[in-house]
């Protein structure tokens, strides 16, 4: 596996609702099924992508909190979606961004 692109993970202070840096990782990113939704009549894609990283302990709170944290890549926000460790092996984490609009 090549853990090769950098992404920022950020939370959200629920008080402030500003968003802080929490962790530089590396990750391997892959391309998921685009969603085609329509906004005010206006037909879009929503791009969607697999950020998978290696597992640390810290990253399972976002498992149950996926709305408090979003992901930086290449100047573009994604919402975590989804988290997966598969198996609970805990050797990598599978994070599902959809890009925010």
């Amino acid at each position: 596996m090549a853990f090769n692109l950098p992404i920022e993970i950020q939370k959200i202070d629920e008080t402030t609702e500003s968003w802080s840096h929490l962790y530089n990782l590396h990750a391997e990113i892959n391309k998921s099924n685009g969603s085609e939704y329509l906004n005010t009549g206006a037909e879009r894609s929503k791009a969607t992508l697999v950020f998978k990283v290696r597992y640390f302990k810290s990253l399972e709170d976002i498992f149950l909190n996926t709305q408090l944290y979003r992901i930086v890549y290449r100047g573009n926000i994604y919402n975590i979606e989804d988290y997966d460790d598969f198996k609970e092996q805990h050797k990598t984490i599978r994070l599902l961004g959809v890009a925010s609009q």
